[in-house]
């Protein structure tokens, strides 16, 4: 009997060298889990039941153990290198035949598919192909569109700034036209009693001859009248001649070198000479037969003078062409009031539209929350007109500098596959060449209740078995279901050092078993050489 437990010994202790053996040769093996041989001896039993001094007839294998434990995450320069920290198992399909896997290393086929190296595929839950939403129910093998993005039409458009409330009226804001009942005319001056009139600066009087001549803007005329009263009054006293959003003319005194004795925007009277009371009511506010106008003509987007600030932002039409929506603001004389003028690519314009601020740089008109209606002509082939919102929602005025908050538009152009990134929920993101991401669907893993009961089919892979139980699939970070990490993978949680011990004891129990035969061969050479 000696022999055969002592052959039994061998027979465990070289299962044991086995195992040890392959937990080493896979020690750089993505995902291996290490397995460890268990033993239980052996005790012959009679029908009559055994007595307390029963001695064992050897050992045998009980059972080799895989050893789920978690490894260490290694990272990669491979996005497709996924990597499970905590429970779950890759679900992968083979043309229908289901298997499991801790190894992450994947890559694209042809078709857009995310396979193993052995061909099988990573399946998962797919996303709706046009919203990219993940559609959670069937599990189906995961698949790469290289399909380019749809473009999508600029349908919001995003702008706040702040607007300096130390701004001056821009000096285009005097160059409108002059109208009579709503149409352009030309005011003309001729010699005589018409072209004089009076002006009073800070209690120095002075007449003064508007030149002859022929004015059919504000600016031309405010430029003639400036002239006019400077030239008629002492060189150390100056007037300047404006003209605000209301149509008033406006004369502002100011001092001139060390002699003047005038402060700056001392008191300017303004009166009729005589019976000119033609003349005297262009500088009243609409009154009279002849008005000046303010509106779009005062506006010209290719001079820099007819605004206060501007910017830019490009917007998408129909066919993702891009398009350059530009906003000009212009300060009014009116405090706490801007309009606003739009263009699409220079051309027609939009506005204007009134901004009013309250006294603590609030934009109050347009009312927060409502939108302004944009509508541009496109010649690209693409719907025209381009209609879209504008929020000026964030829009203040406050005592700094011009500056740009917000300037966001919800469109964008087509745009190529580039790249793909796994978040840790596992969802699959595709990034296009035009800055936009989509869903490609959310990779799927898998858990059973007895890990230890799956078969083991070689190539890094597990099959279900009745002692396992049914798998249970979710997205990662669900259940009791790890998190995944993309450009990493996970290392064999196999310890060499641990390894080398266990060699070493396992020589030991083969070697000490080997010596039982010996011992055994020497008692029985013994008993055959009694005489």
């Amino acid at each position: 009997m000696s022999f055969q437990q002592a052959l039994s010994g061998l027979n465990v202790a070289n299962a044991s060298l086995n195992a040890i053996g392959n937990n080493i040769a896979n020690g750089s093996t993505a995902g291996f889990k290490g397995a460890t041989a268990q033993f239980a001896d052996v005790f012959a039993v009679s029908m009559q039941g055994g007595g307390s001094s029963s001695i064992g007839i050897g050992a045998r294998v009980d059972g080799v153990r895989q050893q789920f434990t978690q490894g260490n995450l290694t990272t990669t320069n491979n996005p497709l290198d996924i990597a499970i920290n905590g429970g779950g198992f890759f679900r992968l399909d083979n043309n229908g035949s289901i298997s499991y896997s801790r190894n992450g290393q994947f890559l694209l086929d042809r078709e857009g598919f995310i396979i193993n190296n052995g061909g099988l595929k990573l399946t998962g839950f797919a996303a709706d192909p046009v919203t990219g939403a993940v559609i959670p129910g069937n599990i189906v093998p995961l698949q790469v569109s290289n399909e380019a993005i749809a473009p999508k039409v600029t349908s919001l458009s995003q702008v706040s700034v702040n607007l300096d409330s130390r701004a001056l009226p821009p000096v285009s804001m005097t160059h409108g036209t002059l109208t009579s009942n709503g149409s352009p005319v030309t005011y003309t001056v001729t010699p005589g009693a018409n072209d004089s009139f009076n002006v009073t600066v800070d209690g120095i009087p002075a007449t003064v001859t508007l030149p002859a001549g022929s004015y059919s803007s504000r600016g031309e005329l405010a430029a003639a009248l400036q002239d006019a009263i400077n030239n008629s009054l002492p060189p150390t006293v100056k007037v300047d001649v404006t003209v605000d959003n209301t149509n008033n003319f406006i004369l502002t005194s100011r001092s001139v070198g060390s002699l003047g004795a005038l402060g700056n925007g001392s008191t300017v009277s303004l009166a009729a000479n005589g019976a000119n009371t033609g003349f005297a009511d262009i500088f009243n506010s609409g009154s009279g037969s002849i008005a000046a106008t303010t509106g779009i003509d005062m506006f010209d987007p290719n001079n820099t003078n007819s605004y206060t600030a501007s910017t830019a932002q490009t917007i998408f039409d129909t066919l993702g062409n891009p398009h350059t929506l530009s906003l000009y603001y212009v300060k009014t004389s009116e405090p706490g009031k801007w309009q606003l003028y739009t263009t699409l690519d220079g051309s027609a314009v939009n506005g204007p539209t009134d901004l009013t601020f309250n006294g603590k740089g609030t934009l109050v008109t347009p009312a927060v929350g409502v939108k302004l209606p944009q509508n541009f002509q496109v010649y690209t082939g693409a719907l025209s007109p381009l209609a879209f919102d504008l929020d000026l929602t964030g829009t203040t005025q406050y005592g700094i500098a011009f500056g740009t908050n917000t300037l966001v538009q919800d469109g964008y152009t087509s745009g190529k596959l580039s790249g793909l990134s796994i978040a840790n929920d596992g969802t699959v993101l595709g990034r296009y060449s035009n800055g936009q991401s989509r869903n490609m669907g959310q990779l799927v893993l898998a858990n059973f209740n007895n890990p230890n009961g799956l078969q083991s089919l070689g190539n890094n892979l597990w099959a279900e078995t009745t002692e396992s139980g049914s798998p249970i699939p979710g997205g990662p970070g669900t259940g009791n279901l790890g998190l995944v990490k993309s450009g990493a993978l996970e290392d064999a949680n196999v310890d060499l050092t641990a390894e080398l011990v266990n060699m070493i004891t396992a020589q030991r129990a083969y070697q000490a078993n080997a010596q039982s035969i010996k011992t055994q061969d020497q008692i029985m050479q013994t008993l055959v050489n009694l005489r």
